[in-house]
């Protein structure tokens, strides 16, 4: 029985309207002519029980969505990458994923029709994905999105035939918010002031959620032309918009913003003399300024963070202000500024700003922060060394495959790598000669931390030691789990060798 019945039989059936069953069994009962409502009833639902255990569905079936588009940019069913892309999909993890959608793009090609299903599904569980994803999933993938709202990020019906570029009018005012968010970043990245218009434009219409993330957009071609939207920004209701808008204010030296943040911070940052030596100090606000508020610096401390109430301002005022401002008023290095922070009452919100503020337009103080003795930002190192350039990380690693699993700094290293990035290659080869001796040496067997790290490690290996790869040595008295393992790191290689083939 279904809900739709059950309802009336739990309420009551004697209302003024009698029970609806659906056209064919209501024209039957009205035939009946019977007074009875709860004669009626019974009847109605005896006939429908009937047409269930009969298969008969009373409903008339909605008509059939027109089929999808031709799309001769879709792999072809036949070669061997399709059926990579199905298993990866299906079965692999989101950088595979990932790295599966870049390689694609590449190649200037879309999912072959049997992995878009797979790979929309993947959209759906991972918003990180949806990037890469929407620019391959060509026409059919739309068509489908438009047919499932759990896929609806895939944008669908007539917002479809312009999420190729093809019409970014339309785009822009019809796609799904990931589609117009990379849009966005896409002409952002081409004609700054072409992306401002378009987003001015819509800012009074959008959440509080989509405004923040459009804001985060401007970062790109950054310049002194965004200083007025973002000071509008800082009165929007949401917090995060307005600190973003803040933060990028900041990095403007000549915006109001800039100006006012560092008269606010500088008479906090003082030197004092101490016998025959002067030495650099900082205090924390006594009171909260009133001005704040239009600056996105919150008076009010949260109520179970662990700063107190002047330390909470002073690291407020600390992650917005440029980190090159603290090295040019102090004349101190940044790895002296750091040493400096850590003798003073105030480290912990000095250290929590600072941290927050780098970027990678600071590699000096990315390069102090990792080299910092303690753990004021060990638990920091994979950000901070993703954002130094590829070949300045290397140096930061581990020199081995025994140091990285001994020292246990597999993740900085995995984690540094964003989707879609590789070891350097020589960095690599020095990786899969470590595994093999791991693996020679039976350590598999007995450490299950391992296991999984090596799978991670595998999927970022460059491209160049995949073609090098060798099949890893094997035991005839392997484990069960050993050997799933060692399985499916050879699949994972497999599948990568034919990403890059």
């Amino acid at each position: 029985m279904s809900a739709q019945w059950i309802k009336p039989a739990l309420i009551g059936v004697d209302g003024a309207r009698p029970v609806a069953f659906g056209a064919p069994v209501d024209e039957l009962l009205q035939a009946c002519a019977d007074d009875d409502a709860a004669v009626r009833y019974a009847r109605g639902a005896a006939a429908m029980a009937a047409c269930r255990r009969a298969a008969v569905d009373t409903v008339a079936a909605a008509p059939l969505p027109a089929g999808a588009a031709d799309d001769v940019s879709a792999l072809a069913e036949d070669q061997p990458l399709a059926a990579a892309l199905r298993t990866i999909f299906r079965d692999g993890g989101e950088r595979l994923q990932h790295e599966a959608c870049l390689r694609l793009q590449a190649l200037d090609r879309r999912l072959p029709p049997s992995a878009v299903a797979a790979a929309l599904a993947a959209g759906q569980r991972s918003t990180r994905l949806r990037g890469a994803l929407l620019p391959v999933l060509g026409e059919r993938g739309r068509w489908l999105a438009g047919l499932n709202p759990d896929w609806a990020y895939a944008g669908g019906g007539d917002a479809a035939a312009a999420a190729d570029g093809d019409d970014p009018a339309r785009l822009w005012q019809e796609g799904s918010f990931e589609q117009r968010l990379q849009l966005l970043r896409t002409v952002r990245a081409g004609d700054p002031g072409v992306a401002r218009g378009m987003l001015q434009q819509q800012l009074g219409e959008l959440p509080a959620k989509e405004r923040a993330e459009f804001a985060a957009a401007l970062e790109v071609g950054l310049s002194a032309d965004d200083e007025a939207l973002l000071a509008g920004l800082l009165k929007d209701r949401g917090r995060d918009v307005r600190r973003i808008a803040a933060g990028l204010l900041a990095r403007l030296p000549q915006s109001a913003h800039a100006l006012r943040l560092l008269a606010w911070l500088a008479p906090l940052v003082t030197q004092e003399r101490a016998l025959l030596v002067k030495r650099w100090v900082v205090e924390a606000p006594q009171a909260a300024d009133p001005d704040w508020a239009g600056a996105a610096i919150e008076s009010a401390r949260p109520q179970h963070d662990a700063l107190g109430e002047r330390a909470w301002w002073l690291y407020q005022l600390t992650r917005q202000a440029p980190l090159a401002w603290w090295c040019a008023h102090t004349g101190m290095s940044a790895a002296q500024c750091l040493a400096w922070a850590e003798k003073s009452d105030w480290k912990a919100a000095l250290q929590r700003g600072w941290l927050e503020r780098v970027g990678a337009q600071d590699p000096d103080w990315i390069v102090a922060m990792l080299e910092a003795p303690g753990r004021a930002f060990q638990g920091e190192h994979a950000r901070l060394l993703a954002m130094l350039p590829a070949a300045e990380r290397v140096r930061h690693w581990p020199r081995s495959f025994e140091q990285l699993w001994r020292h246990n700094r597999h993740d900085e290293v995995i984690d540094s790598c964003a989707p879609g990035q590789s070891l350097p290659a020589d960095y690599s080869r020095a990786i899969v000669e470590g595994l093999y001796e791991t693996v020679e040496r039976d350590r598999l067997r007995h450490d299950w931390n391992l296991r999984p790290v090596i799978q991670s490690l595998v999927e970022v290996l460059h491209p160049q030691a995949l073609r090098e790869w060798r099949a890893l040595p094997r035991s005839a008295d392997e484990t069960a789990a050993m050997s799933e393992c060692l399985l499916a790191v050879e699949r994972t290689v497999a599948l990568r060798r034919l990403l890059h083939a």
